[in-house]
């Protein structure tokens, strides 16, 4: 079935490492690439909220995902986020993605002001249009506009190039849905969103993950993956158990500072946070690594 997916199992976002001045690191970003391809992830998602891009340029943006591919050498695919408040910005954006050799974009609700559900179909349906790049569609509610199933199915009804689906809602009731207003002879590639949705997103008809706990723990999210396709399911929920202990410890002080810890005691390092983002506090640095001790991941 893999043969048929751009995107499925263990694939990852991507972690911005940026220099003490806040300047993107793109060698910690290679470093990155390479250690996540060699650590078994099977595709990239860059330029996400916790890649940190809402305080990207465009430019930035593409210089991004141009790295990504230029490390991946076709090894595993690469999808250009979408991430602004108006179409045109979008599509600039979308253009130097498609000039940088991106596989697919995938295309984030605006955010803060509240659109009509009209008003996000038209803003999706406009920029999944101006390309022949593979789209996928990334529901995140943390941007304050949530996708409704119902806009998700005329999408892929009216839209011949929507692909897949990365769903971060953590709502079985919604994933269940979008399931059945999606006709299953539509070739409709369900990814979980977040981590502590994978294996429940499989047990639905989802085919993989975009994960953040994979640019530091990739083995784990890989044997959960796995176990999963292979319908092993007492050891997939065991796996998620762990998971869910794991991103608890990976949420504790500010936004992404675990991971940028975390990644310095794996030797996988991923800079620093971009100011006004902080780093993690010595107290939180103890909290973490309680709880990763005790699952037994140092």
């Amino acid at each position: 079935m893999s043969d048929e997916l751009l995107f499925h199992g263990p694939a990852s976002e991507v972690i911005t490492p940026f220099t003490e001045d806040g300047k993107i690191d793109f060698d910690l970003l290679a470093g990155e690439m390479e250690f996540l391809i060699k650590n078994g992830i099977t595709g990239v998602f860059v330029n996400g909220l916790a890649s940190e891009a809402l305080m990207f340029s465009t430019e930035q943006r593409v210089q991004t995902a141009k790295t990504a591919v230029k490390v991946s050498k076709g090894r595993i695919p690469v999808v250009g986020n979408i991430l602004y408040n108006s179409v045109d910005l979008a599509i600039e954006c979308l253009r130097g993605y498609e000039e940088a050799g991106c596989d697919a974009v995938i295309m984030t609700p605006p955010t803060i002001y509240k659109y009509t559900t009209e008003g996000l179909f038209t803003y999706f349906k406009e920029i999944a249009e101006s390309t022949q790049l593979p789209v996928y569609l990334y529901n995140a509610p943390e941007t304050g506009n949530k996708v409704s199933p119902e806009v998700i199915a005329r999408l892929f009804k009216e839209v011949p190039n929507m692909k897949g689906y990365k769903d971060s809602t953590q709502d079985i009731i919604h994933q269940q849905t979008v399931l059945r207003l999606i006709r299953k002879e539509r070739h409709f590639e369900l990814m979980a969103g977040s981590d502590a949705q994978i294996v429940p997103t499989y047990m639905l008809g989802g085919v993989g993950v975009f994960s953040l706990i994979t640019c530091v723990f990739p083995q784990l999210i890989v044997d959960t993956c796995k176990a999963a396709e292979n319908k092993e399911w007492e050891k997939a929920k065991e796996l998620q158990e762990k998971i869910l202990r794991v991103r608890q410890a990976m949420k504790i002080g500010p936004f992404m500072a675990a991971y940028k810890y975390v990644g310095t005691l794996i030797d996988a390092p991923l800079g620093r946070m971009k100011a006004p983002l902080s780093e993690v506090s010595e107290s939180d640095k103890g909290k973490i690594l309680e709880i990763l001790n005790e699952q037994h991941m140092l």
